[in-house]
């Protein structure tokens, strides 16, 4: 199997349990899965500088039950009540704090020019935590299937659409979220997690740039 081919399964992977585990609490089946598998010890991405917080995720996995996890999930990221740490990108990125700015349609520009309409669009903040993470595992499918169809001219789009989300919005937002998080979290399970997704994003735009380097830029057209 080709080197690109097991990166972008393993960044998909990482996409789709981070959307997942930001989407809401992990119910006792999810939490049972966790516990079993121990993807935070087996993480398919070599973070070595985020060993310690992945331990301790997956430590956290062992120990706490879902009630507390929701708990903390709520006081976190929905209410009842002033949330503490908004997963919303807008949220971080005016001065007063808004949802659905000037950020939130850029956002929903990226998805639209990829074919993708959230569907409570104009009612929940498309610029949520969940969302992106939701966006960038479908590219990363993309990916995979431009790869296994040999079309190395779509698998550079996809990879430069994809570094540009990151710089653009996921990047920029996400130090704040997660600072606010490490703050205001009840759990070492939300603490550690939120360094697990730092580490990972900044990861992310490296290797993706790397990957830039590999693929050859689309030839002039001629004629």
């Amino acid at each position: 199997m080709h080197d690109r081919q097991l990166v972008y399964q393993a960044r998909q992977a990482v996409y789709g349990l981070m959307q997942r585990l930001y989407q809401a609490a992990p119910d006792d089946a999810l939490l049972q899965w966790l516990q079993t598998e121990q993807p935070f010890i087996e993480f398919p991405i070599p973070l070595d500088n985020a060993a310690p917080a992945l331990e301790q995720v997956q430590a956290a996995c062992a120990e706490a039950s879902t009630s507390i996890l929701r708990d903390d999930f709520r006081q976190l990221y929905i209410g009842p009540g002033p949330m503490t740490a908004p997963p919303w990108e807008s949220v971080y990125r005016n001065e007063d704090h808004l949802l659905f700015d000037a950020h939130t349609l850029e956002v929903r520009e990226f998805y639209a020019r990829h074919g993708m309409e959230f569907v409570h669009k104009n009612e929940t903040p498309e610029d949520s935590m969940t969302i992106e993470m939701e966006f960038m595992r479908i590219m990363t499918e993309r990916q995979i299937i431009a790869f296994e169809n040999g079309d190395p001219r779509a698998e550079r789009i996809l990879i430069e659409e994809q570094l540009a989300f990151l710089r653009q919005h996921l990047l920029a937002w996400t130090p704040h979220f997660a600072k606010l998080t490490r703050a205001k979290a009840h759990t070492a399970f939300y603490s550690g997690l939120v360094d697990v997704l730092e580490a990972f994003l900044k990861w992310d735009a490296a290797v993706l740039k790397e990957l830039l380097e590999l693929l050859p830029e689309e030839p002039p057209q001629t004629g």
